[in-house]
């Protein structure tokens, strides 16, 4: 009988220690997933501030040209710009990429990554000649030309 009850314990032991193992490895999963979609967030974050403050220094800085490089997160392939100014002629912008003008109409939004981005950004006081344009993105970089306006800035891919 001693015997089986040794058995019994060892298969009880083992089953809470398979239970245990798999707890961890979800915990350690989930912990990881979180980690990695924040600190998308953060890049994102520093992606926006790099391109917003890189704009307002040029801007009363007329006829200054500059190289601005920004570091994007690798998930997204594409950068597009919008001119911020409402009544720029960006009809190819509309058949080719409809929902991004849905949300340019807003007039919330005006830069914009693809695949959509989750937060909204936008820079105000942007020319885009020819109204917008869009650029890949290689290696997680996308190099912008920006020039000083006096009162607005010109924003071009380099």
């Amino acid at each position: 009988m001693n015997k089986k009850a040794q058995m019994i314990g060892q298969v009880f032991i083992l089953v809470i220690a398979a239970i245990v193992f798999i707890l961890i490895l979800t915990y350690g999963y989930s912990a990881i997933s979180n980690f990695i979609q924040s600190s998308e967030k953060v890049a994102l974050l520093d992606f926006k501030s790099s391109l917003v403050s890189g704009v307002e220094q040029i801007k009363s800085d007329y006829g200054s040209v500059r190289k601005l490089s920004l570091r994007v997160p690798k998930k997204y392939q594409k950068l597009c710009i919008v001119s911020s100014d409402l009544s720029a002629d960006v009809g190819s912008f509309a058949l080719k990429y409809p929902v991004l003008f849905e949300a340019w109409q807003t007039g919330s939004e005006n830069v914009f990554l693809v695949p959509k981005q989750d937060s909204p950004i936008l820079i105000e006081d942007v020319v885009v000649r020819d109204g917008y344009f869009c650029t890949g993105i290689s290696g997680g970089l996308v190099d912008l030309r920006v020039e000083g306006g006096g009162d607005k800035t010109f924003v071009s891919p380099w």
